[in-house]
């Protein structure tokens, strides 16, 4: 039986900054990674109900947003 694949193994396998929630371009669609699959990453392109497989290859990622400023006594509610 195959071993599962994680994101860390995207990663060092093919050097691309893969997580869950990932934004990535997809022939110019933006979308977000939803989970791993073997080797393969599936992605839900915006406004799409469903995510399909992609290569690492064939992704072109996006920057992780800036997290959000924290005052100094802590996150406000």
């Amino acid at each position: 039986m195959e071993t599962p694949v994680s994101y860390e193994d995207i990663r060092k396998r093919f050097h691309v900054p893969a997580r869950k929630g990932a934004r990535v371009l997809v022939h110019g669609q933006p979308g977000t990674v939803t989970t791993v699959r073997g080797l393969t990453l599936r992605v839900r392109l915006d406004g799409m109900s469903w995510s399909r497989p992609y290569l690492p290859d064939e992704l072109q990622w996006l920057p992780a947003p800036a997290p959000e400023p924290q005052g100094p006594g802590g996150p406000e509610h």
